[in-house]
C-alpha cells in the first residue's frame, strides 16, 4: 500500500508545473494598507451607531463580522455600503470588513477566534484569516497525469442529515409533581395513616401531629378576635354618644385606634395560623368552631404515590424533619451530563434513554431545560429531559444513558470526510476549476456524521471537489510555504 502511495506521489510531483500563488503578494500589501477611518476610530462600518464590533455583537460563525451586517453572509447589504463609500473594490467586500486590508479588524477577529479555535474540534475551527492558501492554485502538467495519480471527485451537495451525542444520565422525579412534608411546628406523631407506596390524593391526611404551640397559636387568634368584637362594640357606643354631644371627639379617636390595633393583632394570629401548615378553610373553621385543638393535619398537596415515609407513631418531631415525599411518577426526569460542553443543546431536541440493567427498553423524551454554566467541580454542562413513565419502568437514581438527537434529516450542505485536509492552520478542500487547475478552498465546517461533514462556509452546491488524491494536492500546497513562515506547526518541528 505504501508504495501504491508513493507511486502516485511521484507520479503528481513529477508533473506539476507550479503551485500559483495568485494574490498573496497583493494581501501582503495590503496587511500594511490600514484604513484611516478604522485605525482611528475602530468602528467597522459606514454607520458607527450600528455597524459596530463591540463586545454585545453577534457575530456570525463563518467571517466574524457583526451577523446582521456581514455581507459575506447578507449579499443584500452591499448596495448601502457602496452607497456610503464603505467598499473595496480590489477583495469584493466593505472596507471595513476587509480583514486583508483593515489591519485592526483582522488583529480584532484573529484574536476572538483563537479564542474559540482551542475550544473547538479540529474539524470545526473557522478558517484563519491571515492563511493565504486560498489564493494559490495548483496545475497539473495534463489530465492524464491526474488519472495516474488516482484523483477522484464529487459534486457538493444538499442531503438529509442527522446527527446525536450520546451522555450519562441519571433519572429523577418530575420535580414540578414531587414534594416533600414535614410538620412545620414541634409536636409529637399521634396518628399515621398512610404507608410506602400508597396512592394519594390532593388533600389527603397523611400523619396527624399532636402540638402544643398550635393550640397557643389558635388561643392567640380567638383572644385577637374577641378584642375586636369588644373594641368594635365600644366605638359604636361612643359614636352615638359623640352624635348627641355627651363624649368628646378625642374618645372617639381613642376607640378607633383601639380597634385597629385590635384588627392588627387578629390578622397577625391568622398569618401565623398559616405559617403553621392550617390551610384558609381551616383558619375560618377555627373562627366559626371555636377550636382549640393542638392536633395538626398533615396532607398532602398533590396527587401521587408515597415514595419516603419518615413518620412513626411517638416520636417527637421539629420543624425541619422530612416525614413524607409523594411524587407523581407518571413522568420523569432524567438529568443528563455532557463532557463536551461545546454541543449546543436546545429545548424540545428528542433524546433516548436507555438505562442499565432494562436490556431492550428505550424510553423517548424531549430536552426541557440547558444549564446556562458549566458545573464548576466537573466541568460539564448539565441539562435535563422529560419522558413518560406510565408504565412505571424508571425509578429514580437509575443510571443509563441519553442519545440527543442534535439534527433529524435536516437539509444540509455537506462533503465527503476525504475531501477536507487540515493544512495546520484551515481546513480546505481543493475545487476542480478543470482537468488540470485545482484551487484550494478555506471551509467551516459543522458536524460529523458517516463519512461527511457539514458545510457552514466556504462551499456552494454543485462544486466539484476533489476526494481520493486530495492529500496529495496539500503536500504541493505546503511545499510551496516551506520557509516562508506560514507553514504548519508540525512541518516547522521537522526541518528545525
Amino acid at each position: 500500500m505504501k508504495q501504491c502511495l508513493m507511486t502516485r506521489v511521484v507520479w503528481l510531483l513529477l508533473g506539476v508545473l507550479a503551485v500559483s500563488v495568485l494574490g498573496r503578494t497583493e494581501g501582503e500589501e495590503g496587511d500594511k494598507k490600514i484604513a484611516p477611518a478604522a485605525a482611528k476610530t475602530a468602528a467597522f462600518g459606514p454607520d458607527t451607531n450600528h455597524i459596530t464590533q463591540e463586545a454585545d455583537a453577534v457575530p456570525c460563525d463563518a467571517h466574524g463580522i457583526a451577523k446582521d451586517v456581514c455581507v459575506r453572509c447578507n449579499p443584500a447589504l452591499a448596495a448601502s455600503f457602496k452607497e456610503k463609500g464603505d467598499w473595496c473594490a480590489t477583495h469584493d467586500v466593505p472596507e471595513s470588513q476587509c480583514t486583508i486590508c483593515n489591519q485592526a479588524l483582522r488583529e480584532l477577529i484573529t484574536s476572538r477566534n483563537g479564542r474559540k479555535a482551542a475550544a473547538l474540534p479540529r474539524s470545526q475551527r473557522p478558517p484563519s484569516l491571515t492563511c493565504t492558501k486560498d489564493k494559490t492554485k495548483v496545475r497539473l502538467a495534463s489530465a492524464a497525469l491526474a488519472e495516474r495519480a488516482g484523483l477522484s471527485y464529487e459534486a457538493v451537495a444538499r442531503r438529509p442529515f442527522s446527527a446525536s451525542i450520546t451522555c450519562i444520565a441519571e433519572v429523577a422525579y418530575d420535580g414540578n409533581h414531587f414534594v416533600q412534608l414535614s410538620s412545620r411546628v414541634p409536636g409529637v406523631v399521634g396518628e399515621v395513616r398512610a404507608d410506602l407506596g400508597a396512592k394519594v390524593r390532593h388533600g389527603d391526611v397523611l400523619a396527624v401531629i399532636d402540638s402544643p404551640e398550635l393550640a397557643a397559636a389558635k388561643a392567640e387568634l380567638h383572644r385577637a378576635t374577641a378584642s375586636v368584637d369588644l373594641y368594635a362594640k365600644t366605638l359604636a357606643r361612643h359614636a352615638n354618644l359623640e352624635s348627641i354631644g355627651v363624649t368628646a371627639k378625642r374618645t372617639l379617636e381613642e376607640a378607633e385606634n383601639k380597634l385597629a390595633e385590635a384588627k392588627i393583632e387578629e390578622a397577625r394570629a391568622v398569618q401565623r395560623l398559616r405559617a403553621l401548615g392550617l390551610s384558609d378553610e381551616e383558619v375560618r373553621g377555627v373562627h366559626e368552631n371555636s377550636d382549640t385543638s393542638a392536633l395538626l393535619h398533615l396532607t398532602t398537596p398533590l396527587d401521587g404515590e408515597i415514595v419516603e415515609r419518615n413518620a412513626v407513631i411517638g416520636e417527637s418531631v421539629g420543624a425541619l424533619r422530612m416525614l413524607f415525599a409523594v411524587a407523581d411518577t407518571s413522568l420523569m426526569w432524567a438529568l443528563l451530563d455532557l463532557t463536551d460542553p461545546r454541543v449546543q443543546l436546545r429545548a424540545a431536541m428528542p433524546v433516548v434513554l436507555q438505562i442499565e440493567g432494562l436490556d431492550g427498553e428505550s424510553f423517548a423524551g424531549r430536552i426541557t431545560w440547558v444549564s446556562t454554566k458549566l458545573d464548576p467541580k466537573t466541568r460539564t454542562l448539565k441539562a435535563r429531559a422529560e419522558f413518560d413513565n406510565a408504565d412505571g419502568l424508571l425509578k429514580a437514581n437509575m443510571f443509563g444513558r441519553a442519545a440527543v438527537q442534535l439534527r433529524e434529516n435536516e437539509d444540509a450542505l455537506v462533503v465527503p470526510k476525504e475531501a477536507v485536509q487540515w493544512d495546520g492552520c484551515c481546513n480546505i478542500v481543493f475545487i476542480k476549476e478543470n482537468e488540470t487547475t485545482f484551487q484550494p478552498r478555506k471551509v467551516h465546517l459543522g458536524l460529523a456524521k458517516d463519512n461527511f461533514f457539514e458545510v457552514r462556509d466556504g462551499l456552494r452546491e454543485g462544486e466539484v471537489v476533489v476526494v481520493d488524491g486530495s492529500f496529495l494536492l496539500k503536500t504541493e500546497i505546503l511545499k510551496g510555504e516551506i520557509g516562508a513562515g506560514c507553514c504548519p506547526d508540525d512541518i516547522k518541528k521537522k526541518n528545525q
